[in-house]
């Protein structure tokens, strides 16, 4: 049989051991503020069935489910969200159990929850700000005034602590109450307002208010003088209502606690008045000088209640008539004296004197002007003495004024001018302006030339300061005027050559300034760097007066031909060159760069129309007034075999006799070639023939001669291919067809041409044959047009 699960809970109610339709309370319990997931309490049915119907599920059937859970495995109930106690105080839940089987337990579990209260709310007092007011000098516990603050927590012990603005302890306060009393004696004087910031705890939560408390003042300080007892001088001729004395009292209170009158405690056969208000104190009628003095009691009363009240001696002195001044036993004073004097020795003493007794005749003295720097003191008898060091090269004379009091109650005085000279000692040397002179001098001026000038200076006086100016060595190339410091050329100079002698055109000299002190002058030296300055007095100049050079007729455009060279001595621009082709360059052939003085081919040349060049090639230098020099580029143009042989004319024509004797002189030939040299040698010889060797020719001069007898009627026409090769050039050079014939005497030759020629013959008079020629570049062949007899 199924059994329905019976719910239970863990340590908090009995676990009932059999179905009951009783409810089943639960209390559980969670802090406010607790995140939502917080663990609240766990319900647990049993049902002792078997299997899947043996499992319960657990499930909430009402309350607030938007605040809690219950695990439907576990039991475990937890919150939902954060809780607020202030909002409520306490949930109930009914949690059902389910078995497997979807049986319910009879006995439903009723969760009560109480939310505990949690420090979340922070106290907070009663007012932002308290104000209180306490006088002075209260007893110790004086109370003061009462904070109070609270918080919406429940159980909350609030606590209160004075943090800041009582650095002396002078307030307490209750941590229960919040009750402020004083906890030592309060002086306004010392302080008169205080700022308090009191904290209220309630926890770890805190909350703070400000507490200003006013000191109020009590009469509680007398006015008070400076000093107890004061002595004044009078003269036995002052008038009444003449001012003798200001009394002064100070009160620290506030008010008309402090507030100060002033009165006459005691007052010496009613000699003398006091202000109320300021305490001056006035004579009323003329005192006896021998009384000798009077004391005179003041009393300074305040205001307050009760009136306090303090009072001091003053006592007056009663002195006789001063009416003679000093008089000096001079008008006025000079002394000279040495500046190198030390401090503190005395050098001279003033004399006053004056005719009035006792103190009115006692004379004291002091310096009243011209004592620049404090350089001199006087001692009360009149004695001078000097209290700084000096040094007359920053002030050589002083004006004192010197003035001489008596020590009358009313002093008299007089004042006489000092003047002191200060005596120069050598004690400074000749200071140079610089240390090191630099000066720049043009080469090639004449001996005596001004170069610069040097100055020192000494700040002594007289001989002491006179300078004087040397050469520490002796030098021969330059002159130093020993009172002006000008310093001058001996000779003329050329830079160039002192760059080749001594390999820098600088001189490098040291000056010596010396004054004329005694008993030991005194020197100082300096550096002069005398620099040579380049003019422009030196021409370019060329490494060689004639440069020859050699080219190719067939060379490229822009090959370099030759590159001539200059140097100038002189430096900056002036020693800065220029190239250029002056002469010669007509043909606008060649092109010379004008830094480099590179020669370039710029056009194209022929040995045959040109053989040689002559270029001028000039050097410029880039100074103010330019100097220049030329030299001669001889350029001789190299012949190529670049010209075939040519024969002067295409025809030529031959008769002989048949009865000529061989090794006769038939005739000769001659071809020119432009070329020159080798490429000009030209060799003759009979090729494409059809003599049969009959005719021979010289292969140098071109003679043809008859090499076999002649036969008219076995042979009448001879045609002859004469050739001519240059020794430098390719087989297929010139050719010459001649065509011979045998005839009767007066036969003629015509001359013929070079180069594949082809011939015709032709008769041309009745003794012979005739030949025509013909010129023809149709692949260097020869043939015959036609021949016949005449």
């Amino acid at each position: 049989a199924r059994r329905l699960p019976r719910t239970v809970t863990r340590a908090l109610t009995p676990t009932s051991n059999t179905a009951s339709s009783r409810a089943t309370s639960l209390a559980g319990f969670t802090s406010a503020s607790t995140p939502a997931g917080t663990y609240v309490t766990t319900v647990s049915a049993t049902d002792p069935d078997l299997g899947p119907n043996g499992t319960v599920k657990y499930s909430i059937s009402a309350g607030d489910t938007s605040r809690f859970q219950v695990h439907g495995q576990t039991g475990v109930i937890t919150t939902k969200i954060a809780l607020d106690r202030e909002e409520k105080t306490a949930y109930q839940l009914q949690i059902v159990a389910t078995d497997g089987g979807h049986l319910q337990s009879q006995n439903q579990a009723i969760v009560t929850i109480t939310v505990l209260d949690t420090q979340d709310n922070p106290p907070v007092f009663s007012q932002g700000t308290y104000s209180f007011v306490v006088f002075e000098n209260v007893a110790l516990g004086y109370h003061v005034g009462t904070v109070f603050a609270s918080t919406m927590d429940l159980n909350t012990n609030i606590s209160y602590l004075i943090t800041t603005g009582d650095q002396r302890g002078v307030f307490a306060i209750n941590r229960v109450t919040g009750q402020i009393t004083t906890a030592s004696i309060i002086d306004r004087e010392e302080q008169a307002f205080y700022q308090l910031k009191v904290v209220a705890s309630g926890g770890a939560i805190t909350g703070d208010a400000m507490v200003n408390i006013t000191v109020k003042d009590l009469n509680d300080n007398s006015p008070h003088f400076i000093h107890a007892v004061e002595s004044v001088n009078v003269v036995e001729n002052w008038k009444a209502g003449h001012t003798i004395f200001q009394a002064k009292a100070l009160d620290p209170d506030e008010g008309v606690n402090g507030v100060v009158l002033y009165s006459l405690k005691q007052n010496p056969k009613g000699l003398f008045s006091i202000s109320e208000q300021t305490g001056a104190i006035s004579l009323t009628g003329p005192l006896d000088i021998n009384a000798g003095s009077y004391q005179v009691e003041i009393l300074a009363s305040d205001m307050g209640v009760p009136q306090l009240s303090s009072n001091f001696i003053l006592t007056v002195s009663v002195h006789d008539v001063n009416d003679n001044p000093p008089v000096f036993d001079q008008l006025s004073y000079e002394i000279t004296i040495l500046e190198s004097e030390p401090v503190n020795s005395r050098f001279f003493k003033v004399q006053a004197s004056d005719k009035d007794s006792g103190v009115n005749g006692e004379i004291a003295y002091s310096i009243i002007e011209g004592n620049t720097g404090d350089a001199f003191g006087i001692f009360p008898d009149g004695q001078l003495y000097i209290k700084s060091e000096l040094d007359r090269e920053l002030q050589e004379r002083y004006v004192l004024l010197v003035v001489a009091s008596d020590r009358a109650v009313e002093p008299l005085n007089a004042t006489v001018n000092v003047t002191v000279i200060l005596e120069d000692v050598n004690d400074n040397r000749p200071l140079f302006n610089s240390t090191n002179y630099v000066f720049y001098f043009e080469e090639e001026q004449r001996g005596g030339s001004y170069v610069g000038k040097i100055n020192a200076v000494d700040k002594d006086f007289g001989p002491n300061g006179e300078v004087r100016y040397s050469f520490e060595h002796m030098q021969p190339d330059f002159e130093l005027n020993t009172v002006t410091g000008e310093i001058r050329s001996t000779h003329q100079f050329d830079r160039e050559a002192l760059m080749r002698q001594r390999g820098a055109a600088v001189f490098s000299l040291t000056v010596i300034a010396t004054d004329q002190g005694l008993p030991k002058p005194l020197k100082d030296q300096a550096t002069v760097q005398i620099y040579m300055k380049d003019i422009n007095d030196n021409a370019p100049k060329f490494l060689k007066d004639l440069y020859q050079a050699t080219i190719s007729e067939l060379a490229a455009n822009l090959t370099q031909v030759l590159r001539v060279s200059a140097s100038d001595v002189d430096e900056g621009v002036n020693g800065l060159i220029h190239y250029s082709v002056i002469k010669g360059n007509e043909e606008k052939q060649f092109a010379i760069d004008s830094s480099t003085g590179q020669v370039t081919l710029v056009g194209k040349l022929d040995h045959e129309a040109t053989a040689s060049y002559s270029l001028v090639i000039q050097a410029v230098d880039a100074g103010a007034v330019s100097l220049s020099s030329t030299c001669m580029l001889s350029i001789d143009v190299l012949d190529e075999n670049d010209n075939s042989p040519s024969f002067p004319k295409s025809t030529l024509l031959v008769d002989v006799l048949e009865n000529m004797r061989v090794g006769e002189l038939v005739s000769s030939v001659t071809a020119t070639d432009s070329d020159s040299g080798d490429n000009a040698d030209l060799h003759y010889s009979i090729t494409g023939t059809n003599n049969h060797g009959t005719f021979s020719i010289s292969p140098n001069t071109g003679s043809i001669f008859l090499a076999k007898k002649l036969d008219f009627e076995t042979q009448s026409l001879y045609k002859l291919n004469i050739t001519h090769l240059s020794e430098k050039w390719p087989a297929e050079d010139g050719s010459l067809n001649s065509s011979s014939s045998v005839s009767s005497p007066g036969c003629a030759w015509h001359p013929c041409l070079v180069k594949s020629l082809r011939w015709v013959s032709s008769c041309i008079s009745n003794l012979g044959y005739f030949f025509t020629l013909t010129d023809e570049y149709a692949n260097g062949l020869v043939s015959v047009l036609g021949c016949g007899r005449r």
